[in-house]
């Protein structure tokens, strides 16, 4: 039977969108018709950029009027919960793919499901990393037992748990075969008013999740800078072998490999790309899903599980001790201890890694004459807000 064809809409015309449109233009069957951003700049961008024919102030509008089956939600993160609960409430859609992290606290995320469950509304989180073919490499790996039973999985990010880590946390959980966690301890740092897209975040961290397989997973952030970060890479360790994993590679080390060997990808993986192809993807499997098929692996009853994770190492922080799951906090915990004084501020002065992708100022016109020039999104506004590269 020929494929059915959809049309879907973008909910925040910045960098974020971007990577979504290129997934939904390297589809046949979904068509992007609208989008919605209170900047009227950034609306008059993605017309002209990507064809798109109707564009709205607000994102209740663009679901009232463009009646879209698909809904891209890419706003910063302290919107992901009333918009995905606004469209979901609004009738029509089908699926909705919010950005990660899902939102910044329990209470929230379920607010989330239970719209959408109760609207039959198919909610992605988007982990589109899942799609990459050496993270899908190294859980087919896992699964046939080339480094036999996994017991340990190290990482290094930066940035932030919400930023970074929420991909670190759950592509570990991905390639390990969705374990669920049973505790976890954490340790947090914050003596700079820190802050990513409006919403607080720790200086530093690090954590210790345990699974229900009785494997591990330590998580370290904004600490040790040797090497670089890359919330893509990270080793598994297993009784009889280990695994190197990143985005666009694997490599093994067993007893039958004799020391480390990259692993092949085939054509159809490694035709996959960062980006755009993954989206595409994500996209493609949330038509399936829609269509009757199987849960989708970013589904957001499984991104819960990589929220509460984080939000159980902050409340770990919180309380000076193991947090065993089920998590029963419902707010932000780091958002928690600020408010009762556990954080306080030693180096005055707030500031925003992502400060410079506000929109409020910026000379549309000098804008959009580098993006013309090729310049992307995020470079463009780091330029005209006169941000490093920091962030």
């Amino acid at each position: 039977m020929p494929a059915k064809n959809y049309t879907a809409a973008i909910a925040g015309c910045g960098s974020i969108g971007e990577a979504h449109m290129e997934g939904y233009r390297g589809l046949d069957n979904v068509k992007v018709t609208a989008c919605a951003d209170p900047v009227k700049g950034a609306r008059d961008t993605y017309m002209r950029q990507y064809g798109i024919e109707l564009a709205y102030e607000t994102v209740d509008e663009m679901v009232r009027k463009a009646r879209p089956d698909i809904v891209s939600v890419c706003a910063w993160h302290k919107l992901h919960m009333p918009l995905t609960v606004a469209v979901a409430k609004a009738g029509g859609v089908k699926g909705i793919i919010c950005e990660k992290p899902m939102a910044t606290s329990l209470a929230e995320a379920d607010a989330m499901i239970e719209a959408c469950e109760k609207n039959g509304v198919k909610l992605v989180i988007s982990h589109q990393r899942r799609f990459t073919p050496g993270w899908e490499k190294a859980r087919d790996l896992v699964k046939q037992g080339a480094i036999g039973k996994p017991q340990n999985v190290e990482i290094r990010v930066a940035e932030g748990l919400l930023n970074w880590g929420t991909h670190a946390i759950d592509g570990a959980r991905f390639v390990l075969g969705d374990p669920n966690p049973v505790w976890v301890m954490g340790a947090v740092e914050r003596r700079t008013d820190r802050f990513e897209r409006d919403t607080p975040i720790e200086d530093s961290c690090i954590g210790l999740v345990h699974f229900d397989d009785n494997v591990q997973f330590q998580i370290q952030s904004d600490l040790y800078w040797e090497g670089g970060y890359d919330a893509g890479k990270f080793m598994v360790r297993g009784s009889e072998g280990m695994l190197w994993v990143e985005e666009m590679q694997v490599r093994l080390f067993n007893a039958e490999t004799r020391g480390w060997k990259d692993v092949q990808l085939d054509a159809a993986e490694g035709a996959k790309a960062i980006g755009g192809a993954t989206n595409a993807a994500q996209v493609q499997e949330l038509v399936r899903w829609i269509e009757g098929g199987p849960a989708h692996r970013g589904a957001g009853r499984s991104a819960r599980v990589t929220l509460e994770v984080m939000m159980a190492l902050y409340e770990s922080a919180r309380r000076h001790h193991v947090i065993r799951l089920p998590l029963t906090e419902r707010g932000y915990p780091l958002e928690l201890m600020m408010s009762e004084g556990k954080l306080p501020v030693e180096t005055p002065g707030r500031y925003d890694i992502r400060g410079f992708l506000k929109r409020d100022g910026i000379d549309e016109g000098e804008y959009a004459k580098l993006r013309a020039s090729g310049v992307a999104h995020h470079e463009a506004m780091r330029r005209l807000h006169g941000a490093g590269r920091k962030g």
